[in-house]
């Protein structure tokens, strides 16, 4: 019987010291999955992870400028209405005689004594100059009116006296890129900006060109936007009446 009395003693403390050990070992973790009678839909859902904010640095942003902008100031100008149709006309026919015949004899072509307008034609004629190209060129870039005469492109009498227009162009186009490098990301848009260049480094051949805002920012720009501020000009100015072509020439 103390055997038996002893036996139930151990067994007795043995169950209880096990019970302790139950009681402090930790919970397990809580699962996300139902447990058997709960709805699924009574288990919080986890909270979604949070995305990083966007880098809205990394946005072409706008861009501060003056724009040259082509604008149309001839046309409320006596005469000039039937005079501009006539140059489309002759332009677009690739009519050299009639374009001659709106010429002043003496027009001017170059700064080295060409003119007339018998070298005119003779000019026109000659496909490595690409007049034809040059005059196409002209007729979307406006027309603007000083001291009785008119100037195509618009640009070319308002570029601001502290611009050099050897080192500078404008920007054609609505819609043009401001590059960080060649082929760099977009910084923002530079239509019809003038941009300042180096001379010495300019290749019009070359897709893009290094080019410096107003501001001091520099970029790229596509090189088939850009057109020298002393690039063809027509001047034309009214005679007897009508309006002659005094002058198709570039540079300075």
């Amino acid at each position: 019987m103390r055997r038996r009395a002893g036996t139930a003693l151990i067994a007795a403390l043995w169950l209880t010291l096990a019970g302790c050990d139950r009681e402090a070992a930790p919970a397990p973790a809580a699962s996300t999955s139902a447990a058997p009678g709960l709805e699924a839909s009574a288990i919080p859902s986890p909270e979604p992870a949070t995305s990083p904010s966007p880098d809205v640095s990394a946005e072409p942003t706008s861009l501060a400028g003056v724009t040259y902008a082509p604008r149309d100031d001839c046309s409320t100008t006596p005469g000039w209405a039937a005079f501009h149709k006539a140059l489309v006309s002759a332009i677009r026919a690739r009519d050299a005689a009639a374009l001659a015949a709106l010429a002043s004899p003496d027009v001017t072509l170059d700064y080295g004594g060409g003119s007339g307008t018998a070298e005119l034609q003779k000019r026109l004629g000659d496909p490595e100059r690409q007049l034809w190209q040059e005059l196409d060129a002209l007729l979307p870039l406006g027309c603007t009116v000083e001291g009785g005469l008119a100037a195509m492109p618009w640009v070319f009498w308002n570029v601001p006296d502290n611009i050099d227009s050897y080192s500078a162009m404008l920007v054609t186009g609505s819609e043009v890129p401001l590059r960080d490098g060649p082929n760099g990301k977009e910084q923002g848009n530079v239509g019809w900006f003038i941009v300042g260049l180096d001379p010495m480094e300019y290749k019009p051949n070359a897709k893009m060109t290094k080019v410096t805002l107003d501001n001091g920012d520099k970029g790229w720009v596509e090189t088939g936007n850009l057109r020298s501020l002393l690039d063809y000009r027509l001047i034309a100015e009214p005679k007897d009446g009508n309006w002659q072509i005094t002058a198709f020439i570039a540079g300075d």
